[in-house]
């Protein structure tokens, strides 16, 4: 599975970044909030956007960054680099109805604490699970760390 170049994985990484960042805003979309005086601006939901655009890529430069701090091939890291980050909006995608209706029922009372039903649960919790098991398989299984 390693047997990709480092600088193959290092486009994959930044690939599954721009998936990131494209799906996460694509997930809320539709999102309609009653009219409500404690609402937020229009000009705050912009500098949020931005703060997403321009602060995630900069966070996740920061997490790939990390990989300076060892030596050997970054191509492990940057595997489960990308399959945890590509992962994420996949496992909100089956349950962002749900989703939605939790956040505009916790906007309309916003004295309620915010909590996922049990379908929700299981599903972000159970499928996220999934996907560290098998990365953390697969990252184990190759040939790294052996000695030739």
């Amino acid at each position: 599975m390693f047997s990709i170049p480092e600088r193959g994985w290092w486009l994959i990484a930044v690939m599954a970044t721009a998936f990131f960042m494209i799906a996460v805003p694509a997930l809320a979309t539709g999102m309609k909030y009653a009219d409500d005086p404690r609402r937020t601006t229009e000009q705050q939901a912009r500098q949020r956007k931005w703060l997403f655009y321009l602060g995630g890529p900069v966070l996740f430069a920061a997490l790939l960054g990390a990989k300076l701090l060892r030596s050997g091939s970054a191509s492990p890291i940057l595997f489960m680099y990308s399959a945890v980050v590509a992962s994420l909006p996949i496992a909100i995608a089956p349950v962002r109805g749900r989703l939605i209706k939790q956040s505009i029922a916790q906007q309309q009372n916003p004295d309620t604490k915010i909590k996922l039903d049990r379908v929700t649960a299981v599903w972000i919790y159970g499928f996220l699970s999934v996907v560290m098991l098998v990365v953390v398989a697969a990252v184990m299984a190759t040939t790294y760390g052996k000695q030739n």
